[in-house]
């Protein structure tokens, strides 16, 4: 696929028309009231709601099953802790974005494919934009809670990796998830001070930083390559002797 195909300024119409259908679908499904079948749902969104009010370092767990019209008691055996709720507030994400996959696949290159997969993930950060800013500026002051979405985005982005036909086993799947942990990083920086309706600042960053880490991979792949054959020529040398 041409360099053009992978630039922001094509992919951003197609990710925008993309998450616009997205939200609306949330809604339409929350409509008309919590269900019993969706507490942790409810408990994700009053966590990311109370952020956004509150804040995130004095907020309790009574505080998030209340604003979610749960018992304390409902809560903590869904969610034990404000650690366990953000770990399954991820792991909802991921499960989001697979399923998106099943109406709306990845296509073209694993680097349009992982740049697609980001791309939705900022989607569902757009759509709690206030509650995700808080915990990107309060979640350092909390290093139990940190740590434990820390472990989980690990987890996250391997997924991410694997979606995108990237596999993320061995020397070479440790390098890149580490390069992947970088981008999101990057990103979320960007994204942070992004105001743009369509997000053009952070698809433009994630793009160049795909490119970046695609270029690595291809020196990473290529230096091993070297070594496997120095290897082989020296065990023929060795034979021969």
């Amino acid at each position: 696929m041409a360099k053009a195909a992978r630039k922001p300024a094509s992919k951003g119409p197609r990710s925008r028309a993309k998450s616009e259908s997205r939200p609306g679908r949330r809604a339409n499904a929350r409509s008309g009231g919590r269900s019993a079948a969706a507490p942790a749902e409810a408990l994700q969104d009053a966590l990311l709601d109370l952020c956004a009010k509150n804040g995130w370092c004095d907020l309790s767990l009574a505080d998030i099953a209340e604003a979610a019209g749960l018992d304390l008691a409902t809560a903590h055996a869904i969610y034990a802790s404000k650690a366990d709720l953000l770990v399954g507030l991820t792991r909802a994400t991921d499960a989001a974005i697979l399923a998106s996959l099943t109406g709306d696949p990845l296509e073209g290159t694993p680097r349009d494919r992982l740049f697609d997969l980001l791309m939705r993930r900022f989607d569902r950060l757009q759509a709690h934009r206030a509650g995700y800013l808080t915990l990107l500026h309060e979640l350092p002051q909390t290093p139990l809670e940190a740590a434990a979405l820390a472990c989980q985005m690990r987890r996250s982005l391997r997924l991410m990796l694997e979606s995108a036909g990237i596999s993320a086993a061995g020397l070479k799947g440790a390098l890149r998830l580490n390069g992947l942990l970088a981008i999101h990083l990057a990103a979320l920086r960007v994204w942070a001070g992004d105001d743009s309706a369509d997000l053009a600042r952070t698809m433009a960053e994630i793009d160049r930083r795909l490119g970046q880490a695609e270029r690595l991979d291809e020196v990473v792949r290529g230096g091993l390559k070297r070594a496997r054959a120095m290897r082989q020529e020296f065990r023929t040398a060795k034979a021969a002797e």
